[in-house]
Parts: structure tokens; C-alpha cells; sequence
């Protein structure tokens, strides 16, 4: 419920508040069905000049305006209670609570009151809802004192806890639009909400305007109080205090705590230039040395540890020294004085504790002159192998080790790495998976055929990889070298079995036909069986095991959540969702039927956070020939008509939803850690760029991004542009939508001729390599389950 009433009032947010910097998530012609197109993909436009020129008369383009916040409203579900209001195979219940809504979500104020009026006792259960609904309707239009008069509707609802709050919220941003108070009254209310009401998905935004309110005031220490409350949450506003106190860091009636300059240090070094960052280290330092020459008996004591207890007096307890030092390390690191941040590495090794993620980072940095530094490589490794042999740190760095020596050919010495590095007492760390794969792939680049079967046989002996899956695949490869097709033709269909939706089946199955070892019409390709609704269903609760049954999973509910969607109360299914959810996470069944639910009601978003869990559930073999509407559904293809308008000629749209699907799990507000932005996660200077090619610079803001129309249509311009760049070889398309152009040119000059199976496993960036194996089977999957779009 607190959800819900979150929920309703966020429009009232993006209204009347300052917006928060976001802080979050980051990036051809179909061919037969049956044989699809092998790793080099074929252009449908040849002509680059043409594959990059803006589509005209986008009949989208006012769409692409809206925000996101409103986006889902007034575009998705107006569309589908529009849709609903006039189907007459749906109840009369439905179609009139469906008008209602559709009034609403388009934003016709007071048709939607008076339909809303008429609806206010033909459900008891939404009747405080829709209460609220109507009030909404009235503030929305600036008529507070018929919003008050509104309230009194729901007289009866006066001490439900839940509409009480939302009540008051509402009020609040009455009297914060109300131009006749002063902002000192509109403070003290936002403070009187805020003292009721601490918690809550809203108390950020509060805050922060409170906080605002407070500095305009002159009030600067209450309000960086505020702001670095905010600046220690995971709240959305963080960015935005964040901004608000590096302002007010430079307004002298606002002085600054040791503490809090930490605080903010501690943010300000992953945001701020390096520089500005070493700065206010040091000024940390300077003020931690000055507050101890006043008062010694500040100085905490350090641990009594055979190292650390050595160290100089310091006000900070040791976890916030280490910190320090630490970010001090990295600052020096990216302002490339390698010099200095291995001496403040080496200074924490020394210090501190021999820990296995410093030895790494130290090892690091000097590899990057790994003559000057060839003694000392030897000897941190050596103690790293000494002080952590089986951590995660000793897997990457001999990950990274093995990788260089394969990479200037020194094939024995990188065995050798991945040898130690397939340790069993790795565990389950990824780069063990690997190491015994890349084994048997060196052996394969060396054309030294036995000792490939041999090391990608044992490859395939831990279940379940993704590793094994490769290595299967290959196995297959090298038997086809030694001319062993009957051994091939098992290899790769056993690769098909162990993992059917995912690259490496793909590729096994494309070799199949193109070594001929199967007939086409007999690869187990992923088309799918058609099954009727009733034996889809039949099939996934024969797929689950040891599955209790639980009331909450019940048709009834999920008709009435079904209803609720098409009545337009979203917030209210999914919170009756949500209680169903706590029980049934588990079972497949109750996964596809809610996630099913979600796309019909263009709840996307919602829906494949269920179909990602089906997956990662199922049993995936099961999946060698399952229903085609369970492909479809862990395959979708939202927002149809868009991608399919602005793809065009210019590049196949299963494509398109490949890289959305990899990107953003197809939700269109999701931003990265580093600030890329929607569906197809694009970095705001990008869109920029993009928006003056498609010429749109002169009203486009980089917020559109979120806007799922705009984000389709730049981030298709996008991959148009990098297919005409790159020749229409998609996997390094893929490699500058992930990693930019220089890794990408520096590959794509190394693979010159290589086979694509080879040159996809020297992409020398792990999270590249993954994500371009990862996309390209999303690609070839969408070729295999549609028909067209």
C-alpha cells in the first residue's frame, strides 16, 4: 500500500519539485528460418550513405516530447484503458471504470472527476481510490478548496492510516502551489509532513525541497544537514544533494565538519575531476593534523595490530583512514602518476595488511611497464599466491596474466596460468569456469587438434557453464579438423542440448547445416511447437519440481488483477500482486502467467523481471522444444511499431530488441552507474550528438532519453551509423556500443580474416566479449521464434 500511494503522488513530484539529478542502471534482411545467417551478417542497404540519413515525418514525434515520468500515463496505459473502454467483449464494470480512466490518464481533468463521481460505490473496494483519483483530478487543476471538499467523501476513510497519509501529502502540495503563502509556510508544512511522516518512498523528495527551502533561507548548516543525509542514502535525490553541497561548500556561512567533508569526499571522488579530488584529500589531511595539535586526546587509537598500531595519530577510526588512503590510490591512478599510486598501494600493503585486491592493483599498475617493474611482478605475485592463492583477487590476476601471455603468443606460459587458475578450490569464481575452456581454445589456435578434443572435453565436465557450452561447441570444431563428422555432429548437438537459448547453440546448429552434417529440416533449431494456451501451461507446471501450492496463486485473484489493469488502478494490481508474489516466486507457472499479464497490459518492464526469473529457473534443457509462447515470452518485442518504423531498411529490428534486451531488460528508466540512459542505454552526450544528426538538436533535452520513443529512435540511428562504420559486421557494432571505438578498431585490425567463432573469443575485454556472445545469441534466437515483425 505504501507503494501504491507512492505511486499515486508521483506525478504531484515532477510537478512541483526540483527534478533529481539521476542516479541509477548504463550499450540486415532476416534470413531463412531455417538456416540462419551464420556469424557475418549481411547488409540489407549497402549504401552507408543511405543506411545513416534521418527518417522524415517521424509520426512519433510529439510522443518523443513527453517525460518519462508521465510517459507511462499518458501514453501506455491511457491507450489501454482507451482500448478497453470500447471493446464490448469486456463487462460493462470494465469499459466504464476503463472511460474513467482513460479521462485521467490523458489528463481530462474534469471529465475524469464526474466519471469517477458515478463509479464511487459500484466497487467498495476501490471506492477510497477512487476518492482519491477525483481529489487528484481537482488539484490538478488548482481548484484546492473543491480538492478539500473532495476529501470529505471519504469521510469513512478518515482513520485508515494509509489514506490519511495520502491526504496529507495531497495537502501539502496544495498549500506548496498556493502562491498566496510564503515560503516560510510552505517550509513549516513541508517540515510537519516530514515530522509525521520520517520515512517513506516520499520523504526523500520532501527532504530535499525542505532543504531547499532552508538554504534560500540562509539557513546553510540545517540545510547541509539535510543534504548530507540525503548524500548517505540510497535515495534518488542523492545526486542532487550531492550538487547542493558542493554549492554550499563554497558559501562562507556554511562551515564544514571534518566528518562531513569526509562524507562528501567520499562521493565527490567518484563524480569530480582526479584532481579536484587529491585536493580535497589533502585538505582532509591538513584539517585531521590540525585538530590534533589543538587536542592530542582526539586522536583514536589505532588497533593493536603489528602493523598498524605503528601508524601516526589520526582523529579517523581506522576503517575511514584506510578508505582515504585507498581513494587516494585510485585518484593517482587515473591521473595516470602510477609512480605515486603504487607507492600509496605499496604504503597500504606495508601499513595496513597484505590484502589481495591491493596486491592487484598494485600488480596492475606495474604491468603497464612490465620491464621496468619485471622483479617486483614476480615477487607481489609470489606473495599474493602465498598470502591468497585460491581469492578472487589471485583468480583475476591470473586470469589477466594468462590472457597477456596468450595474447603475445606465449601459449605455454598462459597455460600454465589457466592450469592454476582451474583449481577446484576456486570454486565457483567465473574465471576458473573459463580457464579450462580457454586451455583447450589455445590448443585450437595452435592447431594442435588431440590436445584440444582433450582439453575441451574436460572442459564440459562441470554442469551447467556457460563455459561448457563453449567448449562443447568448439569440441565439435576440432573434430571437424581431424575429420571426425560422426564425433562432430554429437559434439554439437550436445552443445544445442546443454544450453538451446544461447549463442554457442546457435553457432552449433548453424554448423550442422554448413559442414552438412545434419539436413536443415532436422537441426533442432529453437522454433518452438505450437501449443493451445491450456497445453502451454500443462507444459511449465510439468517443468517445476517440488512446487507447494499456495492460495494466494489463485484464478480468482488473478482475474480481479487482470480487471484492476483494465479498470486503470495499475498501482492497485500490482499491490495484490504483490502478495500473491511473496508465495509463488518460485513457481514457473504463477512467473508466466503474471509475466504474460504484464506485457498484455503493456506493464513491460514488469513482465520480463518475471520471464528473466523463469529462466534462470527452468531447467534449460527443458527449452530444446518448448511451446512457442514461452519463447515469445522470454523473447519479447515491445514497443512494435516504433522499432519497426525507425529500423526500416536500414537494419533488422530483432537486432534492435537484441541489444535492448541486453541492455536495459526493457525498461525504458533505467539508468547505469555511469549515467546511460533507457531501453538501448545511451550516454546523454550521445543522444546530443544523435539529436543533431536526426535534427532535433534545437528542442531535444537530454531527459528524452528516458522517453522510450526518443531512446528507439536515437539509439537505432546509433547502431545504424556504427553498422555503416563497421561494414555491417556486427560483433563490432557490438564492441563500440559497449566499448567505444578504440579497443574496437584495435580488434577489428587484430581478427582480419580470423573465423567469427575465434575472433569473438579474442575480444580482450571480459565484459565486451560476454556482452557481444550475449547479444548476438539474443539476435539469432529473435531470428529463429518470429516470423517477421
Amino acid at each position: 500500500m505504501r507503494r501504491l500511494l507512492f505511486c499515486l503522488l508521483v506525478p504531484f513530484v515532477s510537478l512541483l519539485c526540483a527534478e533529481p539529478v539521476n542516479d541509477s542502471a548504463k550499450v540486415v534482411g532476416t534470413p531463412a528460418k531455417s538456416v540462419p545467417d551464420s556469424g557475418v551478417i549481411s547488409a540489407a542497404v549497402s549504401d552507408s550513405l543511405i543506411a545513416t540519413e534521418p527518417l522524415s515525418q517521424d509520426p512519433y514525434q510529439e510522443l518523443e516530447k513527453i517525460s518519462s515520468d508521465r510517459f507511462q500515463n499518458l501514453v501506455v496505459r491511457a491507450e489501454r484503458a482507451q482500448k478497453a473502454s470500447v471493446d464490448m467483449g469486456h463487462s460493462k464494470n470494465i469499459q466504464d471504470f476503463a472511460k474513467a480512466a482513460h479521462y485521467f490518464y490523458k489528463e481530462s481533468w474534469d471529465s475524469a472527476y464526474a466519471a469517477y463521481d458515478s463509479l464511487r460505490s459500484r466497487d467498495s473496494v476501490l471506492e477510497k481510490s477512487v476518492v482519491l483519483r477525483m481529489a487528484k483530478a481537482r488539484f490538478m487543476q488548482g481548484d484546492f478548496e473543491n480538492m478539500r471538499k473532495t476529501f470529505a467523501l471519504g469521510e469513512k476513510f478518515a482513520t485508515d492510516p494509509s489514506f490519511d497519509k495520502a491526504v496529507s501529502r495531497m495537502r501539502i502540495e496544495a498549500a506548496m502551489a498556493d502562491t498566496t503563502l510564503t515560503d516560510h509556510a510552505h517550509a513549516d508544512s513541508l517540515k510537519a509532513f516530514l515530522d509525521k511522516y520520517p520515512k517513506g518512498e516520499d520523504a526523500a523528495v520532501l527532504k530535499y525541497r525542505y532543504a531547499a527551502y532552508l538554504e534560500q533561507f540562509n539557513q546553510q548548516k540545517q540545510a547541509k544537514r539535510l543534504y548530507m543525509q540525503l548524500l548517505t542514502s540510497a535515495a534518488p535525490y542523492r545526486d542532487s544533494a550531492f550538487m547542493a553541497v558542493r554549492r554550499l561548500r563554497k558559501v562562507k556561512g556554511a562551515p564544514e565538519s571534518l566528518s562531513e567533508k569526509v562524507a562528501y569526499a567520499k562521493m565527490a571522488c567518484a563524480k569530480d575531476e582526479a584532481s579536484s579530488c587529491l585536493s580535497l584529500l589533502d585538505s582532509i589531511h591538513v584539517l585531521d593534523s590540525l585538530l590534533l595539535v589543538k587536542n592530542p586526546d582526539l586522536a583514536v587509537p589505532p588497533p593493536e595490530d603489528s602493523l598498524q598500531k605503528l601508524l601516526p595519530p589520526s582523529t579517523f577510526d581506522m576503517d575511514t583512514r584506510i578508505a582515504l588512503w585507498e581513494k587516494r590510490a585510485v585518484t593517482l591512478r587515473t591521473l595516470k602518476r602510477e609512480k605515486e599510486s603504487i607507492a600509496q598501494f605499496k604504503y597500504l600493503l606495508d601499513s595496513v595488511e597484505a590484502r589481495p585486491l591491493w596486491m592487484q592493483s598494485t600488480l596492475r599498475l606495474y604491468r603497464n611497464d612490465a620491464q621496468k617493474y619485471a622483479k617486483e611482478i614476480k615477487t607481489m605475485d609470489s606473495i599474493l599466491q602465498d598470502v591468497s592463492q585460491f581469492s578472487k583477487e589471485n583468480a583475476n590476476n591470473l586470469w589477466v596474466r594468462g590472457f597477456e601471455y596468450e595474447q603475445k603468443q606465449q601459449y605455454d606460459s598462459a597455460i600454465v596460468c589457466f592450469k592454476t587458475l582451474s583449481n577446484k578450490r576456486f570454486k565457483n569464481n567465473v574465471k576458473r569456469q573459463w580457464a579450462k575452456f580457454r586451455i583447450g581454445f589455445i590448443y585450437f589456435k595452435q592447431e594442435k587438434w588431440n590436445e584440444a578434443v582433450n582439453a575441451f572435453i574436460d572442459a564440459t565436465k562441470d554442469p551447467f557453464l556457460w563455459s561448457g557450452s563453449g567448449a562443447r561447441m568448439f569440441l565439435g570444431d576440432a573434430y571437424m579438423k581431424l575429420g571426425k563428422d560422426s564425433l562432430a555432429r554429437e559434439a554439437y548437438l550436445d552443445c544445442i542440448k546443454d544450453f538451446p537459448l544461447a549463442y554457442y547453440a546457435h553457432r552449433a546448429r548453424t554448423k550442422l547445416v554448413e559442414n552438412k552434417l545434419m539436413d536443415a529440416a532436422s537441426v533442432p533449431f529453437a522454433h518452438g511447437i505450437a501449443m493451445s494456451p491450456e497445453q502451454t501451461l500443462a507444459w511449465i507446471r510439468a517443468s517445476q519440481k517440488n512446487v507447494k501450492a499456495d492460495t494466494s496463486y489463485s484464478k480468482g485473484r488473478y482475474e480481479r488483477i487482470k480487471n484492476l489493469f483494465m479498470y486503470g488502478f495499475s498501482d492497485e494490481a500490482f499491490a495484490l500482486y504483490d502478495e500473491a508474489r511473496k508465495k509463488n516466486y518460485k513457481r514457473l507457472d504463477f512467473l508466466y502467467e503474471y509475466g504474460k499479464l504484464f506485457y498484455e497490459v503493456g506493464e513491460t518492464a514488469s513482465g520480463y523481471r518475471l520471464a528473466r526469473q523463469f529462466q534462470n529457473n527452468i531447467d534449460r534443457r527443458r527449452l530444446m522444444s518448448p511451446p512457442i509462447d514461452v519463447l515469445h515470452y522470454l523473447y519479447p518485442i515491445p514497443f512494435k511499431e516504433q522499432v519497426k518504423f525507425h529500423s526500416g531498411d536500414r537494419i533488422d529490428p530483432f537486432f534492435v530488441y537484441s541489444v535492448m534486451r541486453q541492455e536495459s531488460i526493457f525498461n525504458f528508466q533505467i539508468a547505469s552507474p555511469v549515467g546511460a540512459c533507457g531501453l538501448l542505454q545511451i550516454m546523454p552526450a550521445t543522444g546530443k550528438m544523435l539529436a543533431e544528426k536526426e535534427s532535433i538538436a534545437d528542442w531535444f533535452d537530454p531527459k528524452l532519453l528516458f522517453n522510450p520513443y526518443m531512446n528507439i529512435r536515437l539509439g537505432i540511428r546509433y547502431l545504424v551509423d556504427l553498422k555503416a562504420e563497421y561494414n555491417d559486421d556486427y560483433m563490432y557494432v557490438l564492441g563500440n556500443y559497449n566499448a567505444g571505438p578504440k579497443p574496437t578498431k584495435r580488434w577489428q585490425a587484430a581478427g582480419g580474416g580470423l573465423p567469427w567463432d575465434v575472433r569473438a573469443e579474442e575480444i580482450s575485454y571480459w565484459e565486451t566479449r560476454d556482452y557481444v556472445k550475449r547479444v548476438m545469441g539474443n539476435y539469432w534466437i529473435y531470428q529463429e521464434i518470429y516470423d517477421e515483425l
